[in-house]
């Protein structure tokens, strides 16, 4: 049966919304008019001209009240080049008081309600922080990969910096080799970074109900295989696989771990060492013990957003460390006679440097010591864990102190994101009192 109703018509028009160029031809010119008027104009210019000129003029004036020198004046003092420059820019960053008002209250505000941190750090899920080259070595390319070396060697002139070593390999053998050749086990112990262990809390996704793999750079394998067939050896105290309901090995807005966490790996680190160095018993070693102390405070990720002080955003966080003594109530110190020597980075250092703010003397190296119930001798330095402990070693050996002397094992701790993102500078250890920086390392 055919239908008896009517069809309707469509009626096309030519000529859209305000922005259809078919009805106007300076559209189609691509010329469009405003009209402001004058006084308009005249406003938004003075505001404009208010808003440049007050940061300047309020920074002049803060600084004639403290009495402090422009570092404006530094551009006059010797000719412009890259580098002064460069130096130049930093400092009028330093010193702008416009940026340390404005700055803080800004990130509070973006960090409290939009989860917006800064290049140095990532606000997960529930108020955990990351360190921000933590996230980029687990997220990141091989860092085995040679485009990624060549990128990392050949940038780093391009921003004003000295030439790095990218590649982490040579370093770790020749250091390995000027061991072996005074009969000292090297071990080497990069610390797994935050985001692979603690990932749910970084982005949120996965079922935690189930285990979940540990997450890697895709170098690490290849890299862990290539080290351990050439005899170095390597401790990695990262679980096989992340189980629902775990204690956090991770302290909630810090880089570095808990205390309850670094204190087993301490214990497993301890094992190992003797086992691969075939560390005979200890004599003569101070009998020690660890008593438990409570510290608060929020992480040194909180101190990275550079917050006001009197932020509330991020409460610190209540932990309890075991401080290492001695019989006598001595606090624990590192013993240069030891026959085991750390170099260590700010894990290292974590929970037993005082100016770190969790603790004293209750860190890896003191459990170290008392896992092993021996002496044990530290050279930590914070950050740049890829060449800084190395070079300090280095420095005393070519000044005529033997560091080295006695040592049957030398544990070179790192964060593993340094493999990615350090320096791995070369150092000649052609004779122990003449180590220094290799050539072509700065």
């Amino acid at each position: 049966m055919q239908s008896s109703l009517p069809i309707p018509t469509i009626s096309v028009t030519r000529g859209g919304g305000p922005t259809d160029t078919a009805h106007d031809e300076k559209l189609r010119r691509g010329i469009i008019d405003t009209s402001v008027s004058r006084p308009v104009a005249l406003a938004l210019s003075i505001v404009f001209l208010a808003i440049i000129y007050a940061v300047p003029i309020g920074q002049a004036v803060a600084e004639k009240v403290k009495g402090e020198d422009s570092p404006l004046l530094s551009l006059f003092e010797h000719a412009p080049t890259k580098a002064s420059l460069r130096q130049f820019e930093k400092d009028v960053e330093q010193a702008s008081y416009p940026k340390d008002f404005v700055q803080p209250r800004l990130q509070l505000l973006l960090s409290a309600v939009g989860r917006a941190g800064n290049k140095r750090c990532i606000i997960g899920r529930q108020r955990w922080l990351y360190y921000a080259p933590g996230v980029t070595y687990l997220a990141g390319p091989s860092f085995l990969d040679p485009d990624f070396i060549h990128t990392r060697e050949s940038e780093a002139p391009d921003d004003g910096a000295s030439a790095i070593h990218a590649d982490p390999r040579p370093a770790i053998l020749a250091f390995k080799e000027a061991l072996g050749k005074r009969g000292i086990k090297l071990i080497l112990f990069p610390v797994p970074d935050k985001a692979m262990l603690q990932p749910l809390e970084l982005h949120g996704r996965g079922d935690r109900s189930v285990p979940i793999s540990v997450p890697r750079n895709p170098g690490w394998q290849a890299f862990v295989d290539e080290m351990r067939a050439k005899g170095v050896a390597i401790f990695d105290p990262a679980p096989e696989a992340l189980k629902p309901g775990e204690t956090p090995r991770y302290l909630e807005q810090d880089t570095h771990w808990t205390p309850e966490w670094m204190e087993q790996v301490a214990r497993d680190l301890a094992r190992f060492a003797a086992e691969k160095a075939s560390l005979p018993a200890a004599s003569g070693a101070p009998t020690l013990h660890a008593r438990p102390d409570v510290v608060k405070r929020v992480g040194d990720l909180v101190d990275m957003l550079k917050l006001p002080e009197s932020q509330t955003a991020f409460r610190p966080q209540t932990v309890t460390v075991h401080t290492v003594e001695d019989g006598g109530g001595t606090a624990w110190e590192p013993d240069p006679a030891g026959d085991v020597l750390l170099l260590g980075d700010s894990f290292s250092n974590v929970f037993t440097m005082e100016p770190m703010g969790w603790g004293v003397a209750a860190g890896l190296a003191p459990q170290l010591a008392l896992a092993l119930g021996r002496r044990v001798d530290v050279i930590a330095q914070n950050d740049s864990g890829a060449y800084v402990t190395r070079q300090a070693l280095a420095r005393e050996l070519a000044a005529g102190e033997d560091r080295l002397a006695g040592k049957k094992v030398v544990i070179w701790e790192f964060a593993a994101r340094e493999l990615s993102v350090g320096d791995w500078k070369p150092l000649d250890w052609s004779s122990p009192g003449d180590a220094r920086v290799g050539a072509g390392a700065r």
